[in-house]
């Protein structure tokens, strides 16, 4: 009899309309894939694409239709993947392509149209004309130890490669107490944003801007601007941890600025722990972020599927585990090209439920169609944000 109902109960849940996926509970269609009830900005829908992605962090559409995911796989060498996901009727088949990475997170579309791929220590050029597909290396022996070995990166409009260098540590616990910190002052500073300028047949690098914990969301506007999302420090000066600070930050990048890491955090004053100093000799964040939402994937959401209201705003992927983080946000821009003084919400209530998981958005990258991909690290899926 206990057997008899339990497969009862396995055929009515393989019949209702609703269906399970790595903690989602699915009901009714978004644009072709099973909807996500999550509460989101009006007119859109959330779709589940895949899952049991691993721990997919880079994402990449492609105009063919397919999508392309870098997996993490752990946080020591060689168990990465870079995956294609090729749709058929309601989601998605997973292959794996690529093997072995070291620890994969950046994905992005070149100026001359092929697919660049950042493991922790170097760029490579994707080449999917070959079966299988080959990596050609392009920039190699990036610094890939300490807190933040994870490579984001983004083509600029004068075709170079702006590259994050995350710190080693929190906030530079480790130097000599009162003096500036070693890793943010030396000529090859951590904490920083490099530029790879392929030039006069040989690669020309300069640290573009410095003083940036780490850059794991990197965006250029259609002005030519740089922008980052900050991921600030964990502990407060005294060994303070609050959940209300410090804020993370939206920064506007410019070559040759400094933005205060580690001495000075959003709007904090300076950090005693490296002497007397002033936090006006650095770059002000453009606007605060809410304390510990982490930021970790950015783009303009621009062309001509995106609704109106939203076109050519700044959309960011909150991967944050603490009470502020797991949203997707978005600052509208105004005619002179500055940032509305609030963001707006695109996803939230994302908090662990009966019907989904905690979100974890990792990359969010936004296609023709005006569909947004946003990979999940923490659940290993693939959701798809489409406008109604």
């Amino acid at each position: 009899m206990i057997r008899r109902l339990a497969l009862l109960c396995a055929l009515l849940a393989s019949t209702s309309a609703a269906g399970r996926g790595d903690g989602y509970v699915t009901g009714g269609e978004c644009a072709g894939l099973p909807a996500v009830p999550l509460k989101v900005a009006k007119g859109f829908c959330v779709g589940l694409a895949a899952t049991r992605l691993g721990f997919p962090r880079g994402v990449l559409p492609l105009a063919d239709g397919r999508v392309l995911v870098a997996d993490l796989g752990r946080w020591d060498a060689g168990a990465g993947r870079l995956l294609m996901l090729t749709p058929r009727p309601g989601g998605f088949d997973v292959k794996p392509i690529l093997t072995k990475l070291d620890r994969p997170n950046g994905l992005q579309a070149g100026p001359d149209g092929a697919v660049y791929i950042a493991e922790a220590s170097r760029i490579s050029r994707v080449r999917l004309d070959r079966s299988p597909p080959v990596l050609e290396p392009v920039i190699i022996n990036l610094p890939a130890s300490g807190r933040h070995p994870l490579k984001q990166f983004v083509f600029g409009p004068d075709g170079a490669i702006y590259v994050n260098i995350g710190s080693t540590s929190d906030h530079c616990e480790d130097g000599p107490a009162g003096k500036p910190c070693p890793e943010a002052e030396r000529p090859d500073a951590g904490s920083a944003i490099w530029r790879y300028k392929f030039e006069n047949g040989r690669w020309t690098v300069t640290a573009f801007a410095r003083g940036l914990r780490n850059s794991m969301a990197l965006a250029f506007g259609p002005d030519g601007t740089l922008w980052q999302g900050e991921n600030s420090r964990d502990v407060l000066p005294g060994n303070v941890v609050s959940d209300t600070r410090p804020a993370d930050e939206l920064n506007r990048v410019r070559a040759g600025g400094h933005y205060g890491w580690p001495y000075c955090t959003g709007l904090d004053a300076f950090d005693p722990a490296f002497g007397s100093g002033d936090c006006s000799r650095y770059a002000r964040p453009e606007r605060l972020l809410p304390p510990h939402s982490a930021p970790l994937g950015m783009t303009f959401y621009d062309g001509p599927g995106v609704p109106t209201a939203w076109r050519g705003s700044l959309v960011i992927g909150l991967h944050g585990y603490r009470r502020l983080g797991h949203r997707i946000v978005a600052y509208r821009f105004d005619k002179a090209g500055q940032p509305a003084r609030n963001f707006d919400v695109l996803v939230e209530g994302w908090e662990r439920s009966a019907s989904h998981p905690m979100g974890a958005p990792t990359d969010i990258k936004a296609d023709t169609r005006g569909r947004l991909w946003v990979t999940e690290d923490r659940n290993g899926t693939l959701l798809m944000l489409s406008p109604n």
